[in-house]
């Protein structure tokens, strides 16, 4: 019986200015590209076997895999994101702690050793 790789979701709201990009009133909301790619690409790195899907928001989400984080965006909005779930176990709300994350996953996934 083979088993199933461990999947991390990262659901991220894409960056925005809702009042303009130069406007001081409420400045960006979601996350950059640049930092949605970064945690993927460490979580990949550091834990090896697991794949990691990066899910925007603000397309359609899927009733049963979703719900948890449809929950979160129905009660908190966007300010909700970025949000890890590990097999569809909700792990980080908001900006995450990467070195809690990890030992979190690490220790959901039941991994003795994670790569420095």
């Amino acid at each position: 019986m083979s088993e199933l790789k461990p999947i991390v979701r990262l659901y991220f709201a894409p960056l925005s200015y809702p009042c303009g990009p130069q406007s001081s009133c409420c400045g960006a909301v979601g996350q950059s590209e640049e930092d949605v790619s970064s945690w993927k690409v460490l979580i990949e790195s550091k834990l090896t076997g697991v794949q990691v899907d990066a899910i925007d928001v603000t397309r359609p989400l899927r009733l049963g895999r979703d719900d948890a984080v449809l929950r979160l965006l129905r009660t908190f909005g966007q300010q909700a994101f970025p949000v890890f779930t590990l097999n569809g176990e909700v792990l980080s709300v908001g900006p995450p702690n990467v070195d809690e994350l990890l030992a979190i996953m690490t220790g959901r996934i039941g991994t003795s050793s994670v790569e420095a």
